[in-house]
């Protein structure tokens, strides 16, 4: 689920409590760089390569490269580049 941040041992309530970690961490970066854009459910708002692009940038202030912010079918929805 969360990769190697999680060891086996941990309980479920631990995960619960670092996916909420996690969320806030993204969020905070979000409304820092002034998105509007919020994550409300980690697991699955990061499914949305927009929004985790967004998170990315927030974070490392670089823009994520070739990026259809607002893509109007399927294929931009997919796939990178002009």
């Amino acid at each position: 689920m969360l990769g190697g941040c999680v060891s086996s041992s941990d309980s479920y309530d631990n995960i619960t409590d670092y996916i909420k970690i996690y969320t806030d961490w993204a969020n905070y970066y979000l409304e820092r760089a002034k998105s509007k854009k919020k994550v409300t459910d980690l697991s699955s708002d990061c499914r949305d390569g927009l929004l985790l692009a967004e998170i990315i940038e927030a974070v490392t202030s670089f823009k994520v490269p070739d990026l259809h912010k607002k893509p109007k079918n399927q294929q931009q929805m997919v796939s990178v580049g002009h």
